[in-house]
Parts: C-alpha cells; structure tokens; sequence
C-alpha cells in the first residue's frame, strides 16, 4: 500500500498557496455526527482516483450536505491520507485502523472491499451554518457528483469548479 498523507510545505517567503472550497456529500446518517465531532474523517474509497483524491489539501474549507438534502454545516480540513493499489488486507487494517473516526459500520466496509484508493479526510472546526449564500455558486448547483472542488481563480476571491 503507497500513501501521499498531507500536502509539501509551502515556502515561507512566498505567498500562501490559493485554498480550495469543496462540497460533499454525505448520507444523512452521518450528518449528527459530523455536526457533534465523533465522525472526524470522511472517507472516499473506489476503483479509480476520483475526487476528492489529489484535490484536496489540509486548510481546505468543506461544506457538507446530506443527499437529498440543504448544505448544513462546514469544515476545515486538517489532514488528508491517500492511499493506492490498495489490497482487501489493506482495506481490512483501514477498516482496524479508522472505523471509530470514519463509522462507517458492516455495510460501508464490505461494499468497499475491492477499492484500489483511498483519501482519508481528516474533518475540524466542524460548525453547522444556515446561510447558503456563502457557499461558492459553482458548488450550490444541482450535480450528481458526491465531492465537487471550487477552487480561486483569481486574487479577488472568484471561484471555478474543478
């Protein structure tokens, strides 16, 4: 099992490197418990590198919705854990290692057992929020993607998706 955990330092002298905003979204099982801090870390393993692998870096900002459902709450990111060629033992000591942190139970992890990635998204400052408006427009459009980047495009704070 290879891993990438975290983001390369940035060089002091030079200006802070652009963060990225991210929507995600989760079952609405997870959402009290997101809100409340005893799930920590949101995982996202699959067959292939789809987001949020290698787009996501600690100091992100995530605003979480539950499908179905409003955006109700954001996050910062203060740790990331990717993972590849990623073995079903690999998956077994994920499972050993995270599960109190992820919650994911029975059913999440044996539909994951032939994952081959994995980005562990390590969730803090978790604040429920209840204006919309202060999520990037990018990421309050309808989409069927369950983890969506804007990143700043400019120095005035304009988004693009990602």
């Amino acid at each position: 099992m290879s891993t990438r955990t975290d983001a390369p330092p940035r060089p002091f002298w030079g200006p802070p490197a652009a963060r990225s905003t991210h929507l995600m979204i989760v079952h609405p099982r997870y959402a009290q418990d997101l809100i409340s801090g005893r799930k920590s870390v949101e995982s996202r393993l699959g067959k292939d590198k789809r987001s949020p692998f290698g787009k996501v870096a600690p100091g992100d900002t995530v605003y979480i919705k539950s499908s179905g459902g409003a955006i109700y709450a954001a996050a910062q990111v203060e740790r990331v854990d990717e993972f590849e060629d990623l073995t079903p033992a690999d998956i077994e000591h994920l499972r050993d290692s995270y599960e109190d942190r992820i919650r994911g139970g029975d059913a999440y992890w044996a539909s994951k057992g032939d994952a081959r990635f994995a980005t562990l998204v390590w969730l803090g400052r978790v604040r429920p929020i209840a204006d919309q408006s202060q999520v990037p427009a990018e990421l309050r459009k309808p989409s069927r993607n369950a983890w969506r980047t804007a990143v700043p495009s400019d120095a005035h704070g304009a988004t693009r998706a990602a």
